[in-house]
This record gives C-alpha cells, structure tokens and sequence, in this order.
C-alpha cells in the first residue's frame, strides 16, 4: 500500500511539475499553436507501447511508416537551394526546404515513466545544417519533455532571413530567447549535462518552437572524406538549462527500400541528473510491413518497488502500458550496424 501510495504520490508531482515549466515561461511572446505543425500523426500509422518491470526498467516502443506522399527533391541543388528566392514549391504546396511537423501527445503512463510529454514527427525533404553532413532527407523524431504549449513560448531574437536564433553575443533581447543559449555544463567544464561525453552545442542551430541542438560533432558523417550520413544519430536538446527534448535523427535511406535495416547505440551522460534518460536506443526497419520502430530504455522515473507492479493494461488511442517482471537476459542479441 505504502508503495502504491508512493506512486501516486510521484505521477502528482510529475504533473505538477509540468505546469511550473510551463509557467515559468514568458508568455507575452508566444506563437499560435498552429506554427508546430498538424496536431495528430495519423498521417504515419503511429502507435506507442511501454513495457515497466520490476526491476525498474522500462522500454519504450514507438512505431511509424514514412509517409510516400511526402515531397523528396530530385533536384537538391535547386530546389534545396537557400540562396534561390522564391524557393521552389514541392506538390504539398511547401516550399522543399520546408519542415514537415506533426505532433501528439503521450498517455499519462508514458510521460510518467519516460518524462516525454509528446512526440514529433518531423520529416525534413532538404534535410538541415550543417551543410552536407545533415543535408539529406530524414525524419527528426523529436521527443519533448516540456509541453506544446511551452513549446508555443520558445521564441527568439533570429538571424534575419534564416530561421534560427541569432547566437551573436547579446543579441537576445527575452528571457526565453535566452533560454536558448542557457546550457548547464559540469562543473567548470564545457561539458553539458545530462548528455554523452563530447556532446557540444555548435553556433547556428537554435530553432524556434524547438530548442538547441547538441551532439558529438568530432563523431558526425562526413561525406567529403568517405563518410556519408548512413546510420540513425543521436541529438540532444538543452533549452533554459535543462534538457527540453532529444531525438534519433533518421536518414530516409535507412526506413525506406527493399532491405532490412538496424542500428543500436548505448547511452550514457556525465552529471546526470534525470534518471529516467533513455540508456539505449534503437531503430528497427522491417522491409516487408515498412515499419520503422524506435525504441529507447530506461529506469522509470516513477518506479513502484518490486511485487507491486500493475497488471496490463491500455491506456488511450495507439498506446498501451504494460508492466512485466524482468527477464532474464538472452545469450545472443540483434547485432549493432
């Protein structure tokens, strides 16, 4: 009983917490809701499921096809071409170099054992800088902690004519502008917290509604030298000194054809303070159903102690909870590509 109270007692604060986020945002600069994209990802047959055992472990499944109606350029000089105005229009009306956003909320299960309140579903035909290392079409499956109504407030000062916050010292005039350059690091170091060791935040890649971007940038393709953007890459996304999303960033050739793809990658994080971080991810592409399945594991951030556990249950449209003992570990895993 004790335990169960307990429970309860963390999924109210987790609740709690999400409103004193989203009110400790300036909201005198927001933008409509409509600016993050359509409000439902029906358009990729997506479903969510997590599994929790007791041994305080959770994995979360995610599932989506690509969209074939979606615009791929088959000419990227011109019509991926920033410096050409107008831009050339694709047949969804978009300009190519135009971000395909779609979002929807996590069930309650989800966002109390992950802290991921919604997912994004963001298909980039152009791809996105730096240049010729992400500068492919690929999906930014954006997992964000904070909510879309928060989300709305993450305006900034920008660069004019680009679409990013400008990063020139001073140049922020909000606080919430600002928040977009405020990074917690380790001790005296450079190094953010709560992301991989090598992780960095590069200059020019701060996106309103969406948050900084950081990676291992020492570790990114690199087509120039023989080193083409193949494999899924992992990104993180600080905002106001926390992390406010993180996202496998997937190159459409890798969900997309006649062959069968898998990528694994283990995490981990210096100074970590959120527990509840994923510790590995993976993206599975089945080439017979065309399912692209992502998923991530973690330790729940509200674990209820072992023999307390709930039983199966579903829990809204396309999600379902589940809580399992823990397995023993196979002998023999999916090979990492």
């Amino acid at each position: 009983m004790v335990a169960l109270f307990s429970a309860a007692v963390i999924a109210a604060l987790s609740v709690l917490n999400r409103v004193v986020l989203v009110s400790s945002i300036d909201q005198s600069n927001c933008e409509p809701i409509a600016n993050l994209g359509e409000d439902n990802v029906n358009r990729y047959d997506y479903s969510a499921e997590i599994e929790t055992n007791d041994s305080c472990s959770y994995t979360l499944e995610i599932k989506f096809k690509h969209d074939d109606t979606l615009p791929v350029p088959t000419d990227p000089p011109n019509q991926c071409n920033p410096a050409i105005v107008p831009p050339e229009i694709a047949s969804d009306n978009l300009p190519y170099l135009a971000g395909r956003w779609a979002f929807e909320s996590m069930s309650e299960e989800i966002k109390q054992a992950t802290g991921i309140d919604h997912i994004s579903i963001d298909f980039s035909p152009c791809g996105h800088p730096p240049l010729d290392v992400y500068t492919i079409p690929h999906y930014d499956l954006h997992l964000y902690l904070v909510s879309p109504q928060y989300r709305q407030c993450m305006t900034c000062d920008m660069i004019p004519g680009t679409p990013i916050c400008d990063f020139a010292p001073g140049s922020q005039t909000t606080s919430n502008g600002k928040g977009f350059f405020n990074v917690d690091t380790v001790g005296d170091s450079t190094q953010p917290r709560n992301m991989p060791s090598g992780f960095e935040v590069p200059d020019g890649h701060a996106v309103p509604l969406m948050g900084n971007h950081a990676w291992n940038v020492n570790e990114q393709p690199n087509p120039g030298e023989g080193k083409p953007w193949t494999d899924p890459s992992w990104v993180m996304g600080p905002y106001a000194g926390v992390i406010g999303a993180y996202e496998p960033m997937i190159p459409l050739s890798f969900v997309t054809g006649n062959e069968d793809n898998f990528y694994e990658e283990q995490l981990n994080y210096e100074g970590q303070t959120m527990k509840e971080l994923p510790t590995k991810y993976s993206v599975d592409y089945n080439s017979e159903n065309k399912f692209i399945t992502v998923k991530t594991t973690g330790t729940s951030a509200n674990c209820v102690p072992k023999g307390r556990g709930k039983n199966k249950a579903k829990t809204g449209k396309n999600q379902k909870v589940t809580n399992k003992k823990a397995k023993k570990p196979k002998t023999s895993e999916k090979p990492t590509m």
